[in-house]
């Protein structure tokens, strides 16, 4: 009588895994490989377009500097002007 009855329900991880074809598990690979070289190329382009520029090669006096400076950890903060 207890095989009327479904399956108490479980949560995925502690369900037994099911057995992939080695054709399908290598295709997750590659797609999983490309996504992550993908990722890592726009993470170098990312650190290369904005690398810091030097502030002593700005002609200007340090008034101006500070003002930057200072607006610019305001841009960084969650503060509200």
């Amino acid at each position: 009588m207890a095989a009327a009855y479904p399956p108490p329900w479980e949560p995925i991880w502690k369900r037994p895994r099911t057995s992939k074809p080695k054709a399908e598990k290598k295709r997750e690979l590659r797609k999983q490989r490309r996504r992550l070289q993908d990722a890592g190329r726009r993470r170098l382009a990312a650190g290369e377009s904005r690398r810091p520029r030097a502030w002593q090669g700005r002609i200007s006096n340090a008034a101006p500097r500070r003002d930057a400076h200072a607006l610019s950890r305001l841009r960084r903060s969650t503060a509200w002007l």
